[in-house]
């Protein structure tokens, strides 16, 4: 199970914490958001059910999900961020985000991105950060560059979201590790 962050990961206007059942409405309200459905894999139409069963799930070996709150309201969700596909024996996860339609254009997503990456890579052991953003998702994009993370190629067919494969663009963050990456 991967260790949440201890203390928490914050700044000055937002923390990063484990999801909690009474965030379940709030969290049908931001997936049901058609922007939020249409760059995310979430299901859709997105029930409470859903967000009952993804709160849930929780942490795992390989995920570690986190609810962006405002700093100074624990119950205010402002967006996700999370680790995936983490396989800490060769040092390399993903890492993905997104922002409630409320909170957009604050950057909230900037600063959780900045939060969880540098995180990621200074305390947890991981050399190279992955994160994928669509061609068309240009904010997604910014936020990723202004994080730090470098653009790279782009994977043809690279996800599959309700049955599509879609293109996507590879952004990294860290270093190899020389562990066949």
């Amino acid at each position: 199970l991967i260790g949440l962050p201890d203390p928490p990961l914050r700044d000055d206007a937002v923390v990063l914490r484990a999801w909690a059942e009474r965030d379940a409405s709030v969290l049908v309200r931001a997936c049901s958001d058609p922007l939020t459905r249409r760059y995310t894999s979430v299901p859709a139409p997105y029930t409470l059910e859903d967000a009952w069963m993804f709160i849930r799930a929780g942490r795992s070996n390989t995920t570690l999900p986190l609810a962006v709150v405002a700093a100074g309201d624990d119950a205010d969700v402002l967006g996700a961020v999370g680790l995936h596909a983490v396989d800490q024996d060769r040092g390399r996860a993903e890492i993905g985000y997104w922002t409630a339609p409320w909170a957009r254009r604050r950057g909230v997503a900037t600063r959780a991105l900045s939060l969880l990456s540098e995180w990621a890579l200074r305390d947890l052991g991981i050399g190279r950060l992955e994160l994928f953003a669509e061609p068309t998702n240009l904010h997604s994009q910014r936020v990723a560059v202004a994080c730090g993370f470098e653009r790279g190629d782009l994977v043809r067919g690279g996800i599959a979201l309700r049955g599509r494969r879609r293109d996507v663009i590879r952004f990294t963050q860290g270093q190899e590790t020389g562990l066949g990456l």
